[in-house]
């Protein structure tokens, strides 16, 4: 069974948290939030890394190769 909600109704539920639940939840989503950057970064870098071995070892496209793809 699916279930749906609007973003009033989630920031409704949200709001009706004690305290202490709330502090848990913004723990929670801080830690999802960070952790989903730190992955996009380590993408970033390795796909970098594997551009510059792939040039080093002479593995790159022609520019017009390129051009063409694009």
């Amino acid at each position: 069974m699916n279930a749906t909600i609007s973003m009033d109704g989630l920031w409704a539920i949200v709001d009706s948290l004690s305290i202490k639940n709330k502090q848990w939840l913004a723990e929670k989503l801080r830690v999802s939030l960070s952790e989903k950057a730190a992955s996009k970064e380590d993408e970033i870098l390795a796909g970098i890394a594997r551009s510059v071995k792939e040039a080093k070892t002479g593995q790159t496209l022609p520019l017009e190769s390129i051009w063409e793809r694009l």
